[in-house]
């Protein structure tokens, strides 16, 4: 978050059990606002019935943070 109060937040999403990439999915960073609002479809491609009745979907959101060497994770 910078001096004015605004952030540079993105979201993940990762399909567990796994962790393989083709498990996780990132939005684009939406810059210098305090409400995101993401209008974008991320898709999983190769998911069967039985993998959406045994699978969770877990969502991270994060703050971009250029001034510190990592990212600052918010919620999950």
């Amino acid at each position: 978050m910078d001096s004015n109060g605004l952030a540079d937040p993105y979201v993940k999403l990762h399909l567990l059990p796994g962790a393989s990439k083709s498990t996780k999915l990132r939005t684009k960073t939406l810059r210098n606002t305090r409400n995101p609002t993401w209008n974008e479809t991320l898709v999983y491609h190769g998911l069967t019935d039985d993998d959406m009745q045994r699978k969770t979907l877990r969502f991270f959101l994060f703050l971009q943070n250029i001034f510190m060497d990592h990212d600052l994770y918010l919620i999950s």
